[in-house]
């Protein structure tokens, strides 16, 4: 779904005039404001509303002027507070939404944006972030987000619209009046690669599970990079070879290799800096991509099993990251990126409890639940990038010595909603810590209106997945669900850094050779709480904004 055209346009200080000179290149004004009062000089038709009216300016109004000015039809829409304790630039962000729905219901195709009182950010550095970086220094890039979600509508949905002919109402252009010194060839750069990312992340993560089966998310994925040149994506579809190198995954995809359309597929991008002198790391991202997850043998009953064809939201985002990352075409990171896309199913063959399988690292992952299948099909991928970053780092490469930090992303666990609601989650091992990749993503993820909480890997995590037998070296789960066990959303990171190897490449490597492994548990984020009556949640695209802010921009 191709973006509208965006126009930013300087005031210099002359606010009134600008609005009033530009209006007639569009069919409608957004007014964007935090203090009502704010409005009077743009829109003096109000003022008598302020006065009359106290919960004038409350909610998002439409006025329409007797004299035409500024604009013939306005919408103003208000932010909130901005100042208090626990505001953030989610302020710009909801209300951009909320009046972008709002413009398209009146019937605005080109709407002009201006802001009645822009936050002034100069000298007020953050309360909240790490980097003191100040709360609202991207409001802009927020409210354009914002604005682009409004109007998007995934694929599924236009798919039907093209099958009954019913047109899809977006905007074709959209212009913002800004007083802040901009680069707009950055800007709109920088806005329309994370908005292209969040897409296609979105495209992926809200169809149901036979739109967007594995094989149908590999064959979207082809189709949406075939004509870009600096990411190498590659499909492994062969499934001796599957179960060769990812015989986790093979284990959990096992009850859905009786129906053709449901086989898995392991999608590989590779991005490479053209500059390798100037890459300061090497990041490698793996997502979970289970298109429908029924809970195998240890099924999901008492409604537990709706919502979860958006199971593969963590794959959908790494998908929509290297969209982002082919747009930017960053120096200063080299990115490698795998998705593992199974379904995991009903049926004789399933995987079960008590089963033991030998990963990719070699070692015995005694199944504790199936319902754990996450974990299980991101680990032996985890494993892979543990043995291409020791690879790298031991070639001649220019970026051989720069930091491989490694990420698994995914709607991994109930206990992450439970602990921290509608949030991203990031957790760190040793090495991921001291680069400070949370901290990071946290920061970013704060001015960039996709915020991130920050958890801790604890050796308790580690301990409780130990062995008790002999006949295993390490144990997937316990037979209760996160959101009933202790550390639920933490202990899964404790499964996977020590199943694929990666703890024997901490910060006490005795080769110099240490790794990063930073967990970002998405089951809050990626996509909104609740649906409209009784539909499915609306899918988000975090976290590509985050990333985005962290590693590229």
């Amino acid at each position: 779904m191709e973006l509208p055209k965006l126009e930013f346009i300087s005031h210099q200080n002359k606010l009134v005039e600008t609005v009033q000179n530009e209006s007639s290149n569009y069919d409608g004004l957004i007014v964007i404001f935090t203090h009502k009062d704010a409005l009077v000089d743009l829109i003096p038709s109000v003022k008598n509303h302020i006065e009359l009216d106290a919960s004038f300016g409350s909610n998002i109004q439409l006025i329409l002027p007797e004299n035409g000015q500024p604009a013939k039809r306005i919408l103003i829409a208000p932010t909130g507070t901005l100042f208090h304790d626990f505001d953030d630039a989610r302020r710009y962000k909801d209300i951009a939404y909320s009046a972008g729905l709002q413009a398209l219901k009146v019937g605005m195709r080109s709407p002009l944006v201006c802001f009645a009182d822009a936050p002034v950010i100069s000298n007020m550095n953050s309360e909240w972030t790490f980097g003191q970086a100040n709360d609202y220094q991207n409001y802009l890039e927020v409210t354009v987000l914002g604005l682009l979600e409004s109007e998007f509508e995934p694929v599924d949905v236009r798919q039907h619209a093209k099958l009954t002919g019913k047109p899809i109402e977006t905007f074709s252009q959209i212009g913002f009046v800004t007083g802040d010194e901009v680069n707009t060839n950055t800007l709109i750069k920088n806005i329309s690669a994370i908005e292209a990312g969040r897409r296609i992340s979105k495209d992926i993560g809200n169809p149901d599970p036979e739109i967007m089966s594995p094989i149908n998310v590999a064959n979207y994925i082809v189709d949406q990079f075939k004509d870009i040149e600096n990411v190498k994506v590659t499909v492994i579809d062969d499934l001796d070879e599957i179960k060769k190198n990812y015989p986790l995954a093979h284990a959990v995809t096992r009850a859905s290799l009786p129906v053709a359309r449901h086989h898995p597929r392991f999608v590989h991008f590779e991005y490479t800096s053209p500059n390798q002198s100037n890459v300061k790391e090497n990041l490698f991202f793996v997502g979970k991509g289970v298109t429908y997850d029924t809970g195998g043998a240890d099924i999901k009953c008492s409604g537990h099993m709706r919502d979860m064809s958006r199971d593969k939201c963590g794959a959908a985002a790494v998908a929509g990251f290297f969209k982002t990352i082919s747009m930017l075409s960053p120096e200063k990171v080299n990115v490698t990126g795998a998705l593992a896309l199974v379904r995991n199913s009903v049926g004789p063959d399933m995987y079960v409890s008590d089963e033991v399988i030998v990963a990719r690292s070699g070692k015995r992952v005694l199944v504790g639940n199936t319902d754990a299948e996450g974990r299980m099909v991101m680990t032996d991928l985890l494993c892979e990038f543990k043995e291409r970053a020791i690879t790298h780092f031991n070639s001649d490469s220019p970026s051989a010595k720069a930091p491989s930090l490694i990420f698994t992303c995914a709607t991994l666990t109930g206990h992450a909603i439970r602990a921290y609601g509608g949030y991203g989650i990031a957790l760190d091992n040793g090495f991921a810590r001291k680069n400070k990749v949370s901290q990071r993503i946290h920061d970013a993820g704060h001015v960039l209106a996709d915020p991130f909480e920050i958890s801790t890997l604890r050796r308790e995590d580690l301990e409780c997945v130990r062995p008790g037998r002999s006949s295993e070296d390490i144990v997937s789960a316990n037979d209760q669900p996160s959101t009933m066990t202790p550390r639920g959303h933490q202990y899964p990171a404790g499964f996977m850094v020590q199943a694929s190897g990666i703890d024997e490449y901490g910060l006490d490597n005795k080769d110099g050779l240490s790794i990063g492994f930073t967990h970002l548990d998405v089951a809050g984020s990626a996509e909104v709480l609740s649906g409209e009556a009784w539909s499915l949640p609306r899918v988000t695209g975090s976290p590509v904004a985050a990333l985005s802010g962290a590693f590229l921009l």
